[in-house]
């Protein structure tokens, strides 16, 4: 369970993944109480998660190589979700938690490309503008399930720290600034119908490196 409208791991706690309804009688409460706003109750994924970076608009868009979770680099006895104590207290400049796999390792393709579909589907059917991350877990039938979508997605530019949109971009091909410059360039053909001066413009990932829609 979490607050319906928190970010960044806010209210999604280790102790949310409840397994019968006297644990959840007791945990709604104090989410409710703590951050004053609806809990959203969700069924559990047991299957792996990954975040797709998505880039574009209408007929031209495309993701970026998607990013896998590794679980097992959480504490022991915690459960597999990315959630408040793994984003803001295991996860340390001096000790950082190398969570994140681009791409992921052990991952059949069929299933990279399914989650690419259905992130992009879900961009589409929510009109998503310019760039999102789409956040998705697999559940126990082997089906890739839309999480959530990061509209606008944290891109911090240390490659030391876990941002996944700017890793994925790594990996594309794109360094941090001709990232924001993608983004400003999809942004500026979207609203005046016309690219950049050539003498702005920024080199495309190499073939292969992001899938296309």
């Amino acid at each position: 369970m979490k607050p319906v409208a928190e970010g960044s791991g806010k209210g999604i706690f280790v102790n949310n993944v409840c397994e019968s309804p006297a644990q959840l009688a007791e945990r709604v409460p104090f989410l409710l109480e703590r951050y004053a706003q609806p809990v959203l109750v969700e069924t559990y994924l047991p299957g792996p998660e990954f975040t797709v970076a998505i880039l574009g608009n209408n007929g031209d868009v495309r993701c970026l190589p998607i990013v896998g979770f590794d679980f097992a680099t959480l504490p022991a006895g915690a459960p597999p979700v990315y959630g408040y104590e793994a984003k803001w207290i295991w996860d340390t400049r001096e000790h950082p938690l190398e969570i994140f796999q681009c791409p992921p390792t052990g991952v059949a393709e069929s299933l990279c490309r399914e989650t690419e579909r259905v992130a992009l589907d879900a961009y589409r059917a929510l009109g998503c503008r310019d760039w999102c991350r789409v956040d998705v877990r697999v559940d126990r039938f082997g089906v890739p399930n839309v999480v959530e979508l990061n509209p606008l997605p944290g891109i911090l530019p240390d490659p030391a720290m876990n941002s996944c949109f700017p890793k994925a971009a790594r990996v594309a091909g794109y360094s941090y600034d001709e990232l924001i410059q993608e983004v400003l360039r999809i942004a500026w053909k979207r609203i005046t119908g016309r690219e950049v001066g050539a003498q702005h413009a920024v080199p495309m990932p190499a073939s292969g490196a992001a899938m296309s829609a």
